[in-house]
């Protein structure tokens, strides 16, 4: 037996150190996959958290209060103004959620704190609770209704004079 190894070539494949046309190959380092990689298992994390199903609610308001957030003295070039700039009021309303889907407002019986920048008056509301989201039908003037966005801003009543 010789000593010698023989290295077969394959004409399609080439050898383990050229590819088929018989250049040398270059491995890619895998820091360069990792990157990708870790893309990939974020995208698929994200498609697989399930979205929260919108429910159908009614919405009965217990009190409210408006407020005017603080103000601002400056102006979009950073230099004072004579006086505050206005900003619109802001109302927080203890209110009762109730639904047929009793899971959906299990927290606190239903008796919530929302937030919105329009006044309800002491009416039952419908609208669409989906996550902290709520979107209340409200009547208007012209006898139609419109779909106005509150924000769920506490799981339980707040003693509106210290909002």
């Amino acid at each position: 037996m010789s000593d010698t190894q023989v290295q077969i070539e394959d004409p399609i494949q080439g050898t383990a150190e050229t590819g088929p046309s018989g250049e040398q190959m270059r491995t890619m380092p895998l820091a360069f996959l990792l990157p990708s990689f870790l893309a990939l298992q974020l995208l698929l994390y994200a498609t697989s958290l399930p979205a929260r199903p919108k429910v159908d609610v009614r919405i009965k308001v217990n009190e409210g209060i408006g407020k005017y957030p603080p103000q601002d003295t400056l102006n979009k070039y950073n230099s004072p103004v004579a006086g505050p700039l206005m900003s619109s009021e802001v109302f927080y309303f203890n209110v009762t959620v109730l639904s047929d889907n009793a899971e959906a407002v299990a927290k606190n019986n239903g008796q919530w704190c929302i937030k919105g920048d329009i006044e309800l008056h002491s009416f039952e509301y419908h609208g669409t609770l989906g996550g902290n989201d709520l979107e209340i039908e409200v009547s208007q003037k012209n006898g139609k209704t419109k779909k106005m966005a509150f924000v769920v801003y506490d799981h339980k009543w707040r003693k509106l004079s210290d909002i």
